[in-house]
């Protein structure tokens, strides 16, 4: 780290850190390398336990206060989250930044469930715990023993090799599909294929992979935790979920699977959503504002 930042002395650091407790402890033996060498560092938050929770551990805020400081510039994906970094650690250098995405081939594509019988259902991202896994898990196996027809795609790296694949596919044989870790063109086919978007998570930031469904008409059912309610509103463009409940997600899918009108609007909206908002060109014109300063 240190001969890579020395052979870019001119660069600037722009540096994404999720305020997890591991992340932080990593980041900060980091971020004081490029900060010792004199270099701007530019700090991109993305998400993590500790932005909400504000009862913060004495040495994780210590460390938080020193990361900050080293900071030109804080971005963070939403006004919530701005506005708690600001009154937490007196910060007067935080800007809200949404994250973009390529929108050229979401916006050429229609999507019409006319006439589909089986819904197909997509998790993309981490497989890990804090998303909800288990919620999904227990969901969808009720689901099926309803005889709801879906078919659920699971898209990402497992964080634990073995703990969660080989358990949904014993459960629901084939009605599962593990696509590993995706990308390219294989990705924009998963996006158009795809009817739901899935995503039970315990805390968050504003995922891209948020974004990317919304923006091929996937209707998102979804936590209504971070910066996820700055773009999904309930019952205009997608569904909410509490936190931890099988059941909600067990009637959220069987609504959209039974009533095409109401997945029809709110999957218009969704992309809607996206396309309006989202556009790359405005995003990398504030980021280049904010590397100037």
């Amino acid at each position: 780290w240190k001969e890579l930042l020395l052979r870019n002395k001119d660069a600037i650091v722009h540096y994404n850190i999720p305020l997890m407790k591991a992340a932080i402890v990593r980041d900060y033996m980091l971020l004081k390398v490029a900060y010792k060498l004199g270099m701007p560092i530019v700090l991109h938050v993305h998400g993590g336990n500790y932005i909400k929770e504000r009862k913060r551990p004495w040495y994780i805020k210590r460390l938080l206060n020193k990361i900050f400081s080293w900071g030109k510039s804080v971005i963070v994906l939403g006004e919530e989250e701005k506005t708690i970094l600001e009154e937490d650690f007196n910060l007067k250098n935080v800007t809200s930044l949404p994250n973009c995405i390529d929108l050229s081939k979401a916006r050429t594509f229609q999507r019409d469930v006319t006439g589909k019988d089986t819904m197909d259902i997509l998790y993309l991202g981490r497989i890990e715990p804090n998303k909800g896994i288990d919620y999904i898990f227990e969901a969808c196996r009720t689901l099926k023993e309803k005889d709801v027809k879906f078919h659920l795609h699971f898209a990402g790296k497992e964080e634990n090799e073995g703990l969660y694949i080989p358990k949904f596919k014993e459960a629901l044989g084939n009605s599962f599909t593990y696509h590993g870790i995706v990308s390219g063109e294989k990705k924009t086919e998963i996006l158009r294929k795809c009817d739901i978007f899935l995503l039970p998570t315990f805390f968050e930031g504003l995922p891209m992979s948020l974004l990317e469904t919304m923006s091929f008409g996937q209707v998102p059912v979804v936590t209504a935790v971070g910066s996820i309610p700055t773009i999904v509103k309930n019952r205009y463009n997608g569904l909410f979920i509490n936190v931890k409940n099988c059941e909600d997600i067990i009637n959220s899918i069987t609504t959209l699977t039974n009533d095409k009108g109401l997945y029809s609007t709110l999957s218009l909206k969704a992309k809607d959503t996206i396309i309006n908002k989202f556009d790359d060109k405005e995003y990398i014109n504030l980021l280049n504002r904010l590397y100037n300063i």
